[in-house]
């Protein structure tokens, strides 16, 4: 096995090390996938998946080796957060392309293939090492039944977070929120693209350039939930779990871990609040809540939350 690079990173990584991992390794290693809308408490449990024991977490690609060989132990890991395939499907590709991560055909895995590759790098060094893999991305959503293909022993959360709470984080990010006008600068415009935009047949489709902020990041929520929740219908009931961050508490991430396969020695600490958003938010006006109840009020009651 190569050793990292400069960096550090395990994705970048000389050796294949997918390849070198055998396939009992991989499947009796914990694999566990979180995904959802961003400002959803994605960052939370990425910190809650780093303080278990022999467990390499990351964060949109990001994270530190905490367990392994010592060469690797301090190491970070810098796999960006793949933007790429979403960039492909909501502003390059067809509505037919965007079916085709369903069912991914020969061509269409190898564009997955590619995106995913550092993490695949990360995954097989994980399972040589008997180290379990958390991803924490909420821009990993589209890849779901892709990785339950190459993957049938993952586990999948869908992290939610109350819409009306969500939205309102999101509207302070002005600068990659669908913001009223677009920044200069190649990083925000990567961020940017890997934004849903309404596919022909959903009804925004044609109402899209007449939204105002709001309706669009309203939009975005209801829109990331619903395909997750489409995409993960797919995958066996054992192997996925809706959990909303407003109920993840010391008590209940014992049945959390079980459920991963992951061991229960968590930190506490780890659950306390951080990366909050700065800057003006929305506010929740009688007409706030219309255009937004108008857009995503069945989700919220098929997620368990209250209309307002």
């Amino acid at each position: 096995m190569a050793d990292p690079d400069a960096s550090g990173s395990l994705a970048s990584a000389a050796t294949p090390l997918w390849a070198s991992a055998s396939a009992t390794d991989i499947a009796s290693t914990p694999l566990v996938f979180v995904v959802g809308t961003g400002r959803c408490g994605t960052h939370t449990l990425w910190k809650l998946f780093e303080s278990l024991p022999n467990t390499l977490s990351t964060h949109e690609g990001t994270g530190t080796v905490r367990s392994g060989p010592t060469a690797f132990v301090g190491k970070r890991v810098a796999m960006g957060y793949m933007p790429e395939l979403n960039g492909y499907l909501y502003h390059y590709g067809s509505e037919a392309d965007f079916a085709r991560t369903f069912a991914p055909d020969p061509a269409m895995r190898a564009l997955m293939d590619g995106c995913f590759a550092g993490r695949a790098n990360a995954i097989g060094w994980c399972a040589t090492h008997r180290i379990a893999y958390c991803d924490a991305n909420p821009f990993g959503f589209n890849f779901i039944n892709y990785l339950h293909a190459r993957f049938p022993r993952a586990k999948f959360i869908h992290l939610v977070r109350d819409g009306y709470a969500c939205v309102r984080s999101w509207s302070r990010r002005d600068a990659t929120t669908y913001p009223d006008e677009v920044p200069h600068t190649p990083a925000a415009i990567s961020w940017l693209l890997s934004k849903p935009m309404p596919l022909p047949s959903d009804p925004a489709h044609g109402e899209w350039h007449g939204f105002d902020r709001l309706q669009r990041i309203s939009w975005f929520w209801n829109a990331v939930n619903a395909n997750i929740a489409l995409r993960l219908e797919r995958v066996p009931s054992e192997n996925r779990l809706l959990v909303r961050i407003e109920e993840v508490t010391q008590e209940s991430v014992p049945a959390l871990l079980d459920f991963c396969g992951l061991p229960r020695q968590f930190a506490p600490e780890s659950l306390a609040p951080d990366n909050r958003s700065e800057g003006p938010s929305i506010e929740w006006t009688p007409e706030n809540i219309r255009k937004f109840n108008a857009l995503a009020a069945s989700t919220m009651t098929k997620l368990g939350y209250p209309i307002r």
